[in-house]
């Protein structure tokens, strides 16, 4: 019934993510830690700037140092970002990540871990946005709205990844993702929450717990 309440008011929002999984990659990694519109525009400016990933090399790193500097973490990210590009063509012969098209989701997210700056939940939003596995990404909304609603989780997102995405059914888990954060981030805030507003209120145990 959350699912489908959260569904109804949301519908089920993509939030910018990309179809092919190495843009994908690129997108969440750029997202770590930055704001939504800040990041988006770094993504474009890249995309504008290299059109394929593979045109990335030693000529032009200057270049994508400096595209990568409004960000924040521009340094790591340009690391991390770098030496994906580089265990691709090693792995694959060229910089992409169409092969996971054809790997199940354990050994496709086996594979996505060991490139740099790849956790579980970048991983799992590879998988769930761009190659349509029926995973479950746990970030801070996806945490937060779990733990309100009752759902066994640890005390951080990432510990609480394969905990939250074993009680909530295959299907549904796409749904539940991006409905969460649409959520976390409008109604279901950190802080002073709009539980009057929440259209999960009567199925919600947090109201009356903290009720003052």
């Amino acid at each position: 019934m959350c699912c489908r309440l959260l569904a109804q008011r949301y519908g089920n929002p993509r939030h910018g993510n990309k179809r092919d999984p190495l843009d994908e990659l690129v997108y969440i990694i750029l997202s770590t830690r930055t704001g939504e519109a800040v990041f988006r525009g770094v993504y474009r400016d890249l995309k504008k700037a290299f059109p394929s990933w593979s045109d990335i090399d030693a000529r032009r790193v200057s270049e994508f140092h400096r595209i990568l500097a409004p960000g924040g973490l521009s340094s790591l990210k340009a690391y991390q970002l770098l030496g994906i590009l580089s265990a691709l063509r090693h792995e694959f012969g060229r910089v992409t990540l169409e092969p996971l098209r054809k790997m199940k989701d354990d050994e496709a997210e086996r594979f996505l871990l060991t490139l740099p700056g790849v956790g579980k939940k970048v991983a799992k939003c590879v998988l769930i946005y761009s190659l349509d596995r029926q995973v479950l990404p746990v970030d801070v909304h996806t945490h937060r709205v779990a733990v309100r609603l009752g759902l066994a989780a640890k005390r951080r997102p990432d510990t609480s990844q394969d905990l939250i995405e074993a009680q909530v059914p295959p299907p549904l888990r796409y749904g539940f993702h991006v409905n969460a954060i649409a959520h976390g981030r409008s109604v279901c805030l950190p802080s002073k929450p709009m539980c009057s507003a929440c259209v999960l209120r009567q199925y919600c145990p947090y109201p009356k717990a903290h009720k003052k």
